[in-house]
């Protein structure tokens, strides 16, 4: 979405299309909590200055909000591939990662990056076949900061409900194990 205000030109995005991960990994963690903090997340959101928004009449806001409403909706259908240039990239499983993958992903997430998640699938996605070559994390990281959210986010999802699936199934072992001990109590 287009808008011009005071010889300001503004471009709005209007769904997940419009985003590009690089992006959303900005403010994705940003949980508004009152006006103010509203107002920053949506200046953010669209890359434009918070100031020109508080200087903005209340009907701006208002329509630039309501157009980006579609960034509280983050329920994906988890996939565990994406195409990016012509080129499928898939998901490696946990059972089949290397040694180096997981140092790597360790790095990653105990480092200070604000790019953790393209960081992430720079190194667990790949196309078929090919196997887990360092050198071209650095590639990988410039692709999958440039692919729209429309795209990242089904692959982040598909990681959220492993996560979610392992949860449940340590959750009924637990059980299991607490009813055996009672068991051999009686």
């Amino acid at each position: 979405m287009k808008i011009e205000f005071d010889n300001v030109k503004l471009e709005i995005p209007e769904s997940w299309k419009d985003i590009k991960l690089s992006e959303y990994e900005q403010w994705y963690m940003l949980k508004p909590e009152n006006r103010f903090e509203m107002v920053q997340f949506v200046a953010d959101v669209c890359k434009i200055d918070a100031k020109l928004l508080m200087q903005s009449p209340t009907q701006l806001f208002n329509i630039i909000s309501d157009a980006i409403q579609f960034v509280f909706n983050q329920d994906f259908e988890p996939v565990n591939k994406c195409e990016i240039d012509g080129v499928d990239y898939f998901i490696s499983f946990s059972d089949k990662l290397t040694l180096g993958e997981y140092v790597d992903i360790e790095a990653v997430l105990e480092s200070e990056s604000n790019n953790k998640l393209t960081e992430l699938l720079a190194i667990l996605c790949r196309p078929v076949g090919e196997k887990y070559d360092p050198d071209l994390t650095e590639e990988r990281i410039a692709k999958f900061k440039n692919i729209s959210c429309y795209k990242a986010l089904p692959l982040i999802s598909f990681f959220l409900l492993k996560k979610r699936k392992s949860e449940e199934i340590l959750n009924h072992c637990l059980t299991v194990t607490d009813q055996a001990e009672l068991f051999l109590k009686d």
